[in-house]
């Protein structure tokens, strides 16, 4: 079980001065807030400032003063200590919760397992390392009939799997 919980992913540089364009992996912008401690890329930083905007949140990290060390974190994630962590409602789970689940389908067939889980705005995506590949499963209720994690598995409909492998 990690100790850190990843909260955000640093999508790219925002002006001149530092500023970070977020997206959250999950939960409202009130997450974050100045003076939240985060790991970056960086190391162990300060945020000295949010503001939720459109498409995500704007941030400033601690000693990130140009756009060129804002762009050295693009691509990365900012993760706080799983102590800090948001308590999830019923149907909610943290991707380390899910990634290793065995991914099958309605009829119990074993179709493979949940690598990674990619974050879009939307919607994760769940990435399903398959016999004949990876696939990709939308996050979404019509998708994923259900998810146990003491059984340790995922029930998708395998057309929705098929769907998105096909692309």
């Amino acid at each position: 079980m990690p100790t850190r919980l990843r909260v955000a992913w640093v999508r790219r540089a925002h002006g001149t001065t530092g500023e970070l364009a977020l997206q959250l992996l999950g939960g409202p912008p009130e997450r974050l807030w100045p003076g939240l401690s985060v790991q970056t890329g960086l190391g162990e930083r300060r945020l000295t400032s949010v503001r939720p905007v459109a498409d995500g949140v704007l941030a400033r990290v601690d000693g990130v003063e140009t756009r060129e060390a804002a762009q050295r974190l693009v691509g990365t994630y900012l993760e706080v200590d799983r102590s800090a962590a948001r308590p999830l409602p019923e149907g909610e789970y943290f991707h380390f919760q899910l990634v290793g689940l065995a991914v099958v389908d309605e009829e119990g067939q074993v179709l493979g397992h949940l690598s990674e889980v990619e974050p879009y705005p939307h919607h994760d995506v769940y990435v399903v390392r398959t016999p004949s590949g990876e696939a990709r499963v939308p996050a979404v209720r019509d998708a994923v009939r259900a998810v146990d994690l003491d059984q340790g598995r995922m029930v998708v409909r395998r057309q929705a799997l098929e769907l998105v492998d096909a692309h």
